[in-house]
């Protein structure tokens, strides 16, 4: 199994750790140096040459088939996020296009005629300012850039037999959001709020950044016409990519330890309460991130059962 094979204890260990114990650190204190220099990186080249960075850092001690990684294992998932700004580039002036259906009228059934994005924020925010919990829903959400790719970097360092599985599933269910954002353009309650076609939303996690100083970062979050942004898809909203994700993690990585599928199940929830509260998504985009992520794991998971079953079928008979 190229790039995802469990290491062998007898190899990576002697010069091959001393190596990896330095390029960790480096690389931990390189990226804190960046952001603190230029800014957290918001532009995709920049992004993804820290995420190959980080791949080459744990996987230092063993240069070749680090490289054969990142060839043959990191690039689907390295070229589904270019391939968001492509669509960016095509979705720029989509947003008159881009549908409200069938998110809003299922959210106003559930909410009773008020969508629950609006709701929370009436319970939660109905006055200015930057409260404890919008912190704790700024760090769920950015959670989202960091937390899938750290785990299948852990997958691939200890070798475990779940990491091409769970790559390969993570490029598949970005593949299967961009398709779905470029064929079907949705918008987010905030925009639809600024349309006035619910009462007005506000950007939880766009606050937050400008609250801290990092207007750097708060870019992220604003059109590409107003300030040069290119890493935010405003249309891309449904399915909820951030809300797939958790969703995806925990069906890839529950059963192993009952404290870990109970953790990775808070995650799912709180992503999920987060990204309505924030007003970033409807709920209906987070349900249907969740069915994405489901269709994404499970497809995956039958796919390489099939292939260790020839595999083990093959060595029977040899």
């Amino acid at each position: 199994m190229v790039g995802g094979e469990p290491i062998d204890p007898s190899v990576h260990t002697g010069s091959h750790r001393r190596i990896v114990f330095v390029t960790i650190p480096l690389f931990i204190i390189g990226l804190f140096i960046y952001c603190s220099v230029i800014g957290v990186p918001t532009k995709r080249p920049n992004v993804l040459l820290w995420m190959a960075l980080a791949v080459v850092a744990f996987g230092a001690g063993r240069p070749r088939r680090m490289l054969r990684s990142l060839l043959l294992d990191w690039s689907p998932i390295f070229i589904a996020l270019g391939a968001y700004d492509l669509l960016r580039g095509l979705s720029d002036d989509g947003r008159a296009s881009a549908h409200t259906f069938p998110q809003l009228d299922v959210d106003r059934w559930m909410g009773a005629g008020t969508i629950p994005t609006v709701r929370l924020q009436q319970w939660l925010h109905a006055t200015a300012g930057v409260r404890w919990y919008d912190y704790l829903a700024w760090a769920t959400y950015m959670s989202h850039f960091l937390l899938p790719l750290a785990i299948a970097v852990t997958l691939q360092v200890v070798g475990a037999h779940r990491f091409r599985p769970y790559l390969y599933g993570l490029a598949l269910l970005s593949w299967m959001a961009l398709l779905t954002y470029w064929l079907y353009p949705a918008k987010p309650p905030w925009m639809t709020g600024q349309e006035g076609l619910n009462e007005h939303v506000s950007r939880i996690v766009h606050g937050v950044w400008k609250h801290v100083g990092v207007e750097r970062a708060a870019r992220v979050y604003s059109p590409a016409n107003v300030n040069g942004s290119n890493y935010s898809n405003e249309v891309a909203a449904l399915p909820s990519l951030h809300g797939g994700f958790p969703m995806y993690i925990f069906m890839m990585l529950r059963g192993q330890h009952r404290w870990l599928t109970v953790l990775l199940g808070v995650y799912v929830v709180m992503m999920g309460c987060t990204l309505v509260y924030a007003g970033e998504h409807f709920v209906f985009d987070v349900l249907a991130g969740w069915a994405y992520a489901i269709v994404a794991a499970l497809f995956m998971q039958w796919i390489f059962r099939r292939a260790d079953a020839r595999r083990a079928r093959r060595e029977a008979t040899a």
